[in-house]
């Protein structure tokens, strides 16, 4: 059998095509995110005991396991996240809906449970100020530079009054200079420092930013606390969030 798994358009349940003509739904109206597509892989298999999930265009993401892969074969044990949400699929409901013989696997979806976000709230507030204050400390520090900028025109300036003693003159060019080799060297010290500071501050932000279920921990985006807090249930593992 295979089956045609993706987005279904207008409802964004999780449509499931099967080659007999079949067409299924899973999940609530809008739980399926837009980096789904409304085809973006295939389940092929003959029983439970291997299946082949394939995944249909370059541009689709779908992990096995947590690495990203265009066909390789897996079990009904085997984590499968399709899109840059990392949409989980319950491989079980899927095989289910599509044969007339319901199977039973260890690895069926449970009841869902109740994480709490508030430690969220703390986690979003870290980045958020961090991100801040590195971008004033930049825009201060362009502020300073023009400092040398001044000194360059005084210097500039300086040339052109006959009466300014020749010690007070060389007096501004050294400065000058000064100013602009130390702003010239920061700047370039600077270069790579920045980029490779917000880097890291992502890459501990995704870790941190997530869905508080264990078994799931989806980064849940750049939204604000403000508005994760609004959300009721994670659209990947379907656990409900708690806001105490």
């Amino acid at each position: 059998m295979e089956l045609i798994i993706g987005r279904e358009s207008g409802n964004s349940r999780l449509q499931i095509s099967s080659d007999n003509g079949n067409v299924k739904y899973l999940g609530n109206i809008g739980s399926v995110p837009k980096t789904v597509s409304r085809q973006h892989c295939k389940l092929v298999y003959q029983d439970t005991s291997d299946l082949l999930i394939v995944n249909l265009k370059p541009e689709n993401k779908t992990l096995v396991n947590g690495v990203a892969v265009m066909q390789k074969h897996i079990t009904l044990n085997d984590r499968v996240e399709l899109g840059k949400d990392n949409y989980l699929l319950d491989l079980s409901a899927i095989v289910n809906a599509s044969s007339s013989q319901p199977i039973s696997t260890h690895n069926s979806q449970q009841p869902s449970q109740t994480y709490s976000l508030a430690h969220l709230e703390t986690v979003w507030d870290n980045y958020n100020k961090a991100k801040l204050n590195t971008q004033i400390k930049q825009a201060k520090e362009n502020a300073f530079s023009s400092v040398s900028g001044l000194f360059s025109m005084a210097a500039i300036i300086a040339g052109f009054i006959p009466d300014i003693p020749n010690v007070v003159r060389i007096l501004i060019y050294i400065v000058a200079f000064s100013l602009a080799g130390y702003f010239l060297y920061s700047r370039v010290r600077k270069a790579s420092y920045y980029p490779k500071y917000f880097q890291k501050l992502d890459e501990d932000f995704h870790k941190e930013y997530v869905c508080p279920n264990p078994t799931c921990h989806r980064f849940l985006g750049y939204q604000p606390f403000d508005d994760l807090r609004k959300t009721k249930k994670c659209f990947s593992c379907g656990c409900e969030y708690s806001k105490s």
